[in-house]
């Protein structure tokens, strides 16, 4: 089952942006969505086209005294599989990537 939490949260931050992140801070939410209800200003068309009738949306939070940081994995709701991760600092996208390992099971 594909799962994001605030434990992978914290390692994509140090990662990514090499910024260290409390767990104890990070907010969590997973939310069922049709693909008609992706917001199209921050879900790209190439991500559009690998994303299926229904989504699961991992979704985590974290504010310090500076940012906002948001980060989502969207899953094919039926198969528990990763599509795509969206980033997004102060309400502005500044990452995404394509998760997506079979292209057998693009939708």
């Amino acid at each position: 089952m594909c799962y994001y939490n605030a434990e992978h949260f914290v390692i994509f931050m140090s990662l990514q942006f090499d910024i260290d992140v409390d767990e104890g801070q990070v907010g969590e939410e997973s939310v069922l969505l049709y693909k008609e209800e992706l917001d199209v200003s921050l879900v790209s068309e190439e991500l559009l086209t690998i994303t299926p009738e229904k989504v699961i949306v991992h979704s985590c939070v974290y504010n310090n005294e500076e940012h906002e940081w948001l980060v989502c994995v969207a899953s094919n709701a039926d198969m528990n599989q990763p599509l795509f991760l969206i980033c997004l600092k102060n309400g502005k996208k500044i990452h995404e990537e394509v998760l997506l390992r079979d292209k057998d099971n693009e939708k």
